[in-house]
């Protein structure tokens, strides 16, 4: 009997990435209920996950094919619930203003803000919950730079952002309408006096057939970078230090040698990525996956958390190795729909280890492991919090 698997518990548990493998082993997909008691079919294996991730029989439009299960009934329009070939238009938009000067420009200033951040630490060393002091305020600045926030307006920002997470559904749905109606203002900013910033560029944007996108459009874009862009970096940056701290012999080949970080960013994606899942598809007709019939308007998600256990990515893949050479992953998705921000992400990933490792000679758990608090979600994996014992 296929098993239902409440997605919520099995991500508060230390090592959930590697229940779920041991569950892939024996069941390709499996039935996962979700916050509101939505229940989807769930992929489990890497190999089904690559293949239909790019599968057009899987639609990204809850709106219109399952309003039921869609995320909000109205709303800015944001670009991973769109089918193509609207999500191509977008994409194409987003794509070339991921390249832009704008985007290239802003990594000096990475560096700078990550500095800024760890300045504050008492310099003699002590207890912090780096999570708090450090993974969740670096990645917000760096997308205060990147839509070109007035300085003025950051402190309201980050309170807003803040709020997104509280566990109160009215105070997140406030947060989230606010946040949206500051977006539109701040589009409307852009519009009227354009800076070098990457909401700009996407403003005056334009496709060969001179179209561009509309403020709705522009509204989504901002509020998917500050999901995608802030909470998922957030949770990336704490794990990668989680697995550092915890797997002391990483730690030390990665002081012998910094170049090791670009492929420690890589294993930390693999590892304890920042995505249980992904967002819901809905099946566009019937068809057959893991030996499943999904029938036509059925939802379909992929459990990214148990694909990148899977042994068929990685041998031995419930050892955290950084000297591993070769880098396939799922953590950024696969197919139409795959990251966008990538590569900024891996950026702000790779400066916030390097800072951090080189800055403190000493790195400990201020608590044990088993005391630290996996945050509740059918959708994310990340620590609640990470106090932390340094030292430079």
């Amino acid at each position: 009997m296929i098993p239902v698997l409440e997605l919520v518990q099995i991500s508060t548990l230390p090592d959930a990435e590697r229940e779920l493998e041991h569950l892939a082993r024996r069941y390709p997909i499996i039935r996962t209920r979700q916050v509101g008691g939505i229940e989807a079919w769930t992929v489990l294996g890497a190999g089904l996950t690559r293949q239909l991730l790019g599968d057009p029989r899987l639609s990204n439009d809850l709106h219109t094919h399952a309003p039921h299960a869609a995320q909000s009934a109205d709303g800015p329009t944001v670009l991973f619930e769109q089918d193509n070939p609207d999500h191509a238009r977008y994409r194409r938009l987003v794509g070339a203003a991921f390249a832009s000067r704008a985007v290239r420009d802003l990594e000096p200033r990475i560096v700078d803000i990550a500095r800024t951040l760890l300045d504050r630490l008492p310099a003699e060393g002590g207890t912090v919950d780096i999570v708090e002091a450090f993974a969740n305020p670096f990645p917000l600045e760096v997308i205060c730079e990147l839509l070109g926030v007035p300085i003025a307006d950051r402190e309201v920002f980050r309170t807003r952002v803040e709020n997104m997470d509280s566990p109160s559904t009215a105070v997140r749905r406030a947060a989230m309408d606010a946040f949206v109606a500051y977006c539109a203002n701040l589009v409307d900013a852009k519009r009227a006096e354009p800076t070098e910033d990457l909401l700009s560029e996407l403003v005056q944007a334009e496709l060969d057939d001179g179209s561009r996108l509309s403020a709705n459009e522009l509204i989504g874009f901002g509020s998917v970078l500050l999901f995608a862009g802030h909470v998922t970096t957030a949770y990336l940056i704490a794990a990668a230090l989680y697995e550092l701290i915890t797997h002391k012999a990483q730690l030390s080949a990665l002081r012998a040698d910094p170049t090791l970080v670009e492929g420690t960013v890589e294993e930390a994606l693999r590892f304890r990525g920042s995505l249980l899942s992904t967002t819901n598809r809905v099946a566009l007709t019937d068809l057959e996956i893991g030996g499943v019939v999904v029938r036509r308007g059925d939802l379909v998600r992929f459990l990214l958390s148990a694909a990148n256990r899977d042994p068929a990515i990685r041998e031995d893949p419930h050892t955290f190795d950084i000297t591993r050479s070769t880098t396939a992953h799922l953590g950024f998705g696969h197919g139409p729909h795959f990251c966008l921000g990538q590569r900024l992400a891996r950026q702000e990933i790779k400066v916030a280890l390097t800072e951090i490792v080189t800055r403190f000679t000493t790195l400990e758990l201020a608590v044990p492991a088993e005391k630290l608090r996996w945050r509740a979600s059918d959708f994310l994996r990340g620590l609640a919090e990470l106090p932390l014992t340094y030292a430079p």
